[in-house]
């Protein structure tokens, strides 16, 4: 039995022509996609001077994410390189209509506010659709090396994004930034159409979407991994949820500006690079579950350990080791998921998780839109540290009561 639509044989070796496309294509796009966040940000920031306008441009983006369960029971009932291809030539049409508008003069921050309402649409359908490819394009004693390379490449492209992001947009604007995004995306749409995907794996005779989407729920009960990973993941995502909307006026505060902005991510990135690279030389070395403690821990100290820094410097050391624990935390928890959901649950289920824990962002970001210019940075880095921490006690505790697969999920015939 060999997964379908993959040719004659299973993958047997990690760089298969498959996963090498759509780990290139992944890397390029987040390239753009880190070039125009930066540009939405100080677009918005330049033309409001409200922390609090920003916030809400972040959020209107992540609320789509509320829809992702009935577009992931959907993906899960299609051929996956539609959404794939389709989502990324939507995206390319609003980073281009953007970036070409703002060339012209300034951008009405209805339109800021519209775009990003309709990119997040476009991710909620497009997320779930992406979620279950890398770990069929790779052997199952690959899978982890692989989430490490695709994640390592990805991050070192956003970091070269942000890093030159920042100073690019300091010299030029952000229109620049937005239109490469945007034929950063028509690139990807190319390359995807060279990418043999699995084929479609079709539903139970006769079984309807309703149907489709309650069987993904009851899968899902069946595991306290599965139940507890989107509670935990929605508190940590709240509480450093923050994070973006404060950090652009507090480096204008601290003299440091857009270049400051982009250098702070970059660094984060810098360490996500290392951690995600030594993940992947690891390989199943590596124990996920330890890992993920470790890097939640990790992640609510440096958050904690943020509302003390009085200069830029200080925040760019612990943007490194804030670097480290997210690469800790984000490969582990990809691979205890790839690992634990049957591969025709991935959309349903990776969508659910994704709405219940993306939730906590847009409604954090909504609640400090109106006293966001009034509170002390250092105390909203120091709340979000705890709460963190306080997640990665709770994560250890669903933890102990999961069992240990035997074995990985078998691929689809």
């Amino acid at each position: 039995m060999t997964p379908s639509g993959l040719g004659t044989e299973a993958p047997t070796t990690l760089w298969n022509r498959n996963f090498v496309i759509w780990w290139l294509g992944n890397a390029q796009s987040a390239l753009g996609s880190a070039l125009a966040g930066i540009a939405t940000s100080f677009l918005v920031l330049e033309q409001t001077g409200s922390s609090g306008a920003m916030g809400v441009n972040l959020a209107l983006a992540l609320l789509p994410a509320l829809l992702s369960p009935l577009f992931g029971t959907l993906v899960d009932r299609l051929p996956v390189k539609l959404p794939l291809i389709a989502g990324n030539l939507l995206r390319a049409a609003l980073q281009l209509g953007v970036g070409f508008w703002a060339l012209r003069g300034a951008v009405p921050i209805e339109v800021l506010h519209g775009a990003a309402l309709l990119t997040g649409l476009i991710g909620a359908f497009y997320g779930p659709a992406s979620m279950g490819i890398t770990p069929r394009l790779v052997p199952p004693n690959q899978l982890q090396r692989a989430g490490g390379l695709m994640q390592g490449m990805s991050q070192t492209m956003q970091m070269v994004g942000l890093v030159g992001g920042g100073l690019l947009i300091s010299q030029v604007g952000s229109a620049p930034a937005l239109i490469f995004d945007g034929v950063a995306f028509l690139l990807f749409s190319f390359l995807l159409t060279l990418v043999r995907f699995p084929a479609h794996k079709a539903g139970a005779a006769g079984e309807g979407f309703w149907q489709a989407f309650s069987a993904g729920l009851r899968y899902m009960r069946g595991s306290p991994m599965l139940v507890g990973l989107p509670l935990m993941a929605l508190l940590v995502n709240a509480s450093i949820a923050p994070m973006e909307m404060l950090l652009p006026k507090r480096m204008l505060a601290l003299g440091a500006g857009a270049a400051g902005y982009g250098l702070f991510f970059g660094v984060m990135l810098g360490g996500m690079v290392v951690g995600s690279l030594g993940i992947a030389w690891l390989g199943e070395r590596a124990r996920p579950r330890a890992m993920s403690i470790l890097g939640l821990s990790g992640l609510g100290a440096v958050v904690l350990a943020l509302s003390f820094t009085q200069t830029a410097m200080q925040m760019y050391v612990l943007a490194a080791v804030l670097g480290l624990a997210s690469a800790m935390t984000n490969v582990s928890i990809a691979v205890l998921f790839q690992k634990r959901v049957q591969p025709e649950y991935y959309g349903r289920v990776g969508s659910l998780l994704n709405m219940v824990s993306t939730a906590g962002i847009p409604i954090t970001l909504l609640a400090l839109a109106p006293i966001a210019d009034r509170l002390s940075t250092a105390l909203i880095f120091g709340v979000a540290g705890v709460i963190t921490l306080l997640g990665a006690l709770a994560w250890a505790g669903v933890l102990r009561q999961e069992p240990v697969p035997p074995t990985s999920p078998v691929l689809p015939a």
